[in-house]
């Protein structure tokens, strides 16, 4: 008898603890994050080789009137298993179209007999693609022709060179476009260099002619980080005075509220990070721009014909980047040297940071939570990559403002990303499970290789805690 109330009076402590336990915060500082959902197991698709050709059979309009203009130039075409990259050095476009193989689309325009279109000021002729202002023909307005060779043919990479003199500033400008197989990357190095007797001094610009998935809809929105753009000008003034400055992100972040002909520029000292991004939400494609030095460019002007493009003879469904840098100084016998960088993946919704390899977005479901309530936090995320990885850790934090770790409240093993797979998740978390204090917080996403090497991060919007 003795040894069953012994028995009993053990089980009875045994549940007693548990039930203390699972009342108490205390007893487990951190618990699992509810999922609503449990993770697929994911596989990369086959590794492809990375191959180029090159085309002589097809017509380009000729702009220029130069001896060595030619009205079938070689075009030189670029394909892996995630996009197929095309460019024309005889027309100066270091790329003149963009596919991304996931969703069939072309990222950029690509006209091979444009029409001439009237802007406010002037006419244009715009083959579309990604160039630079140098070597610049100025009565034209287009790039000058360039020279080319393959330099890498395969299978891992596909590297072309291509090269030109600027017959004004006579800079010597050379360019190295690259590929590489199972990735939707395309670098572009560029050096600029004198090898004149006397310092040269140009302004420079880029063009990337941007239309995801193949153009923009009501549903295409810009992400540049940064908080507020200025007004250069705008038909009517619809976007306001020259000069006025607007909060960012606005009305003119999206394709259905950019209503007519219009010009902004960013300033590159309020930009948070070296990127911008244009997403169709229609087509699921999102193209992504990175430059570095991260500060070699002042600014960046945006312009587009807007969503009444149609009245516009010759004009298209297009937005236009044009980095800028107003003095480009080189000494006798010097360079300079930045390199751009373009990826696509596939429908990622939004883009709060980018760098070569990540784009993603970090996002909790309400901006205020109350202690005694305990209402959860839902934590929703986004990461995708520019090329194929397998087995990456992924880690969430809870932060305070200057990004200080406080607790880890979530750890994934991610399978495999790609352009084309996305991680794609959201958790539930209650505020006591992580906190205590009330106050104002982030929660902090860190990617880890296999080696545990940090290889991105990026934070979400503050929250308040009370």
């Amino acid at each position: 008898m003795t040894k069953i109330n012994t028995i009993r009076v053990v089980i009875f402590m045994l549940i007693l603890i548990i039930l203390l336990c699972s009342n108490t915060v205390s007893c487990v500082k951190q618990q699992l994050p509810e999922k609503p959902f449990s993770s697929k197991e994911i596989t990369l698709t086959p590794s492809e080789d990375v191959s180029v050709t090159i085309a002589t059979d097809v017509y380009v309009m000729p702009v220029a009137e130069l001896e060595t203009t030619k009205t079938y130039p070689d075009i030189i075409k670029i394909e892996n298993k995630y996009v197929k990259v095309s460019a024309i050095p005889n027309r100066g476009r270091l790329i003149f179209d963009y596919e991304f193989k996931p969703t069939g689309n072309s990222e950029f325009l690509s006209n091979t007999k444009p029409s001439t279109v009237k802007t406010t000021s002037d006419y244009m002729v715009e083959f579309g693609g990604y160039y630079l202002s140098i070597p610049w023909n100025p009565r034209d307005r287009q790039p000058y022709d360039l020279e080319y060779k393959l330099t890498k043919e395969g299978p891992d990479v596909v590297e072309v060179y291509m090269w030109g003199e600027d017959f004004i500033s006579l800079a010597f400008v050379e360019f190295w476009l690259t590929v590489k197989r199972d990735s939707s990357f395309v670098k572009l190095e560029t050096k600029i260099s004198n090898k004149t007797e006397k310092d040269i001094n140009i302004k420079l610009k880029d063009y990337s002619i941007i239309t995801p998935g193949g153009g923009m809809t009501d549903s295409s929105s810009l992400i540049i980080p940064t908080s507020e753009v200025i007004v250069e000008q705008s038909k009517d003034n619809w976007m306001g005075s020259k000069g006025d400055v607007i909060s960012w992100p606005s009305a003119l972040s999206t394709w259905s509220g950019f209503d007519n002909f219009g010009l902004f520029y960013v300033s590159a000292d309020k930009m948070m990070a070296p990127f911008f991004s244009v997403i169709n939400h229609d087509t699921k494609d999102t193209l992504i721009k990175i430059w570095e030095p991260y500060d070699f460019f002042e600014g960046i002007f945006v312009w587009s014909f807007g969503n009444t493009y149609e009245e516009i003879k010759g004009a298209e469904p297009t937005v236009n980047f044009e980095s800028y840098k107003g003095n480009v100084s080189i000494p006798v016998g010097e360079t300079v040297n930045f390199t751009t960088y373009f990826y696509a993946v596939r429908d990622l919704k939004n883009v709060m940071m980018a760098n070569t390899e990540f784009a993603g977005w970090l996002m909790p479901d309400k901006q205020v939570y109350e202690i005694v309530n305990n209402q959860p936090i839902e934590i929703q995320l986004q990461v995708g990559s520019s090329r194929d990885y397998e087995n990456i850790n992924l880690e969430v934090f809870l932060a305070d403002l200057n990004e200080n770790v406080l607790e880890k409240v979530i750890t994934e093993q991610v399978a495999a990303l790609s352009p084309e797979i996305l991680f794609d998740m959201s958790w539930k978390i209650k505020p006591k499970d992580i906190i205590n204090t009330p106050g104002e917080y982030i929660f902090k996403l860190e990617l880890l290789d296999t080696n545990g090497s940090l290889i991105f991060t990026l934070a979400s919007p503050s929250i308040l805690i009370k």
